[in-house]
């Protein structure tokens, strides 16, 4: 079954210590895009509408920064858990290859001591 390999080769020790880190940056990037923005109503443009609608275009600049680096640090943490899982790939060979070497020298061991 495939969903079984999937479950046995996620790096789970590294998923549950950046899991923290990723809610908390979920809650803020979903906390910020569910703030009520005022309806549109267009008027006329006086000097009062465009400093308002300069400070909108601050805002949306400054949520726009806050995305990127809550997806920078997503985007670093998928890279962690990339990394880790190359390192277990590695060390799953290396156990794959001592075990080989330890049923080798068992079975020699037991042809040479069965006699």
């Amino acid at each position: 079954m495939p969903w079984i390999s999937a479950l046995t080769r996620m790096p789970w020790r590294l998923l549950v210590d950046h899991a923290p880190t990723i809610v908390d940056a979920a809650r803020r990037l979903y906390a910020a895009s569910r703030q009520p923005h005022g309806a549109y109503q267009p008027r006329e443009r006086t000097t009062d509408s465009l400093e308002s609608l300069q400070r909108a275009v601050e805002q949306l600049e400054a949520r726009e920064v806050q995305h990127a680096a809550v997806l920078e640090e997503l985007a670093k943490q998928v890279q962690d858990m990339t990394t880790a899982l190359e390192v277990l790939r590695a060390r799953v060979r290396w156990a794959w290859i001592g075990a080989a070497v330890a049923v080798a020298v068992a079975l020699l061991t037991a042809l040479f001591l069965g006699r």
